[in-house]
């Protein structure tokens, strides 16, 4: 597993050449990140309160921007690709079960940006989008085609290692499941009037959430379509979507920084970064709140599957009462 004395490919004193290529990459996430935020647009509702929505043409500047760093960063993935092909057939580093390190954290967001960098080009270039019908079975999928490609490479990055990153049995269990069933029991009843309208009363802003609306939408086609349809929104939205969430922002991130910075500073970090990440202003503070939560049950149990379980019931709640 090693290659020798310090030579550990994670954590030891050789570099993986796969790293030049991941920092691109990474920077590449972070302007296609804060492009997706400035495509936000803020109008005044009859009511006077600020309404959220996302413009659907993006300015010249900041299309080009994004084309720019899209082309650059599909000509990273290739060069990075190739490089962690080449690192694996050099080490077994796929077999380490060294602690997850700021490579991993940078690897990861880098396979994060692969997968942006080809679906842009390929959705902008060959494919209409949407692709499939709204509420169908595949439009599910594919508005979950990031949560997909998460569940499946994460695995692969920590294989042999996962429990490093929180997927092993938790302790004290039953203690766990009490406490993240009050922890659920407060966000069903008490989140909204705590934080979510007293912080939208006080900056003015409405509770119309834009994507809250396309998943109901979505999940009302699917309901007036077919059976097939409806248990793919409850296996997406319900399940795999948590499970990927959970995997990537308590498992990895919350493990790294937690693990560089303290306890606090990782959980506060890594909930800021999944409530950013929904790009939804109107609901930013609950999916914070929701984010703290979810990051206490992981760090508390040492496991991310307490998160997992409230991650789970907290959206299958909410497919079921679009449902209804």
């Amino acid at each position: 597993m090693l290659t020798g004395p310090g030579m550990s490919l994670r954590g030891g004193t050789e570099k993986r050449r796969s790293a030049p290529w991941a920092i691109p990459l990474f920077v590449g996430y972070w302007i296609v990140f804060a492009a997706e935020l400035m495509m936000l647009r803020f109008d005044r509702g009859p009511d006077g309160r600020w309404i959220v929505s996302t413009a659907e043409v993006p300015e010249l500047w900041l299309s080009l921007t994004v084309l720019a760093v899209v082309v650059i960063s599909f000509v990273a993935a290739i060069g990075f690709a190739v490089n962690v092909w080449r690192d694996r057939q050099r080490t077994a580093w796929l077999l380490n079960d060294d602690a997850p390190t700021w490579s991993d954290l940078l690897h990861v967001v880098a396979w994060l940006q692969v997968f942006h960098a080809c679906t842009l080009l390929l959705y902008g270039l060959i494919l209409p989008y949407p692709l499939f019908v709204e509420g169908s079975v595949g439009s599910f999928f594919e508005s979950a085609s990031l949560q997909l490609f998460i569940l499946i490479a994460v695995p692969l990055w920590f294989h042999g290692r996962m429990d490093e990153i929180g997927v092993c049995r938790p302790r004290r269990i039953g203690r766990m499941i009490a406490v993240l069933t009050v922890m659920f029991l407060l966000i069903m009843w008490v989140l909204d009037a705590v934080v979510t309208t007293p912080l939208a009363d006080w900056f003015h802003l409405s509770l119309d959430s834009e994507r809250e609306r396309q998943i109901e939408q979505g999940i009302i086609q699917a309901k007036n379509r077919d059976i097939w349809a409806v248990a793919a929104s409850v296996l997406v939205i319900g399940i795999l979507v948590p499970i990927a969430e959970e995997l990537l922002f308590r498992g990895v991130f919350q493990t790294i920084l937690v693990q560089r910075l303290g306890a606090f500073v990782g959980i506060v970090l890594s909930s800021l970064w999944f409530a950013l990440m929904h790009v939804d202003v109107a609901l930013l503070a609950p999916l914070f709140v929701i984010g703290l939560c979810l990051g206490y049950l992981r760090h508390r149990f040492q496991s991310i599957w307490g998160a997992v379980v409230l991650h789970v019931i907290n959206n299958l709640t909410g497919v079921l009462h679009y449902f209804h």
